[in-house]
């Protein structure tokens, strides 16, 4: 993927909605579009099809998306326009760190071995804010090598409640 195109696309978005006052609206309606295009794959294949007009596809995105800010459909529809509408999910991610370091909201990851539910991910992002003293922002990713439990990046620090580390801190134990 062309990450600096992707980048001058949430950057574009990011200034007009400064600009507009609306920075968090906007970053809500871009979260819920990052979702809904998630859950519906074919919504990318059909708006990159070249054998779909561009009319049409205008058309598209203000049916599907009638709901979401004119700005954001705007962007939609010069993706679709300038051909870049693969770009679509990274635009959105590069878009909401834009609109979280603006905020003062730090970034991280947060691996299991299951997809969290919203209010599991809610109350370990409320104890690394705790932790890290600022409000923080994880983005959990499936990892099944953890073997079970939870472990957390952000800014360089490592938060390692997994049962992978525990067995191996107790290796460690039993070979001093």
């Amino acid at each position: 993927m062309n990450t600096s195109l992707a980048k001058e696309y949430a950057e574009a978005l990011f200034s007009l909605s400064i600009d507009n006052s609306n920075l968090l609206d906007i970053q809500n309606e871009m979260k819920e579009l990052k979702q809904v295009v998630m859950e519906n794959n074919e919504f990318i294949s059909v708006l990159a099809s070249s054998f779909i007009s561009l009319k049409e596809k205008e058309e598209i995105v203000d049916k599907a998306l009638n709901s979401f800010n004119e700005d954001i459909r705007s962007l939609i529809k010069l993706m679709c326009k300038n051909r870049r509408i693969s770009l679509l999910i990274e635009t959105i991610d590069k878009f909401n760190s834009l609109a979280n370091e603006s905020r003062g909201i730090m970034e991280g990851l947060v691996y299991t071995i299951y997809p969290l539910k919203k209010e599991e991910l809610s109350l370990i992002e409320k104890k690394i804010s705790e932790i890290e003293l600022v409000p923080c922002e994880l983005k959990n990713i499936i990892d099944s090598t953890i073997l079970g439990g939870v472990k957390v990046v952000i800014n360089g620090h490592i938060y390692d409640g997994s049962i992978k580390n525990k067995i191996e801190q107790m290796r460690l134990t039993l070979n001093k």
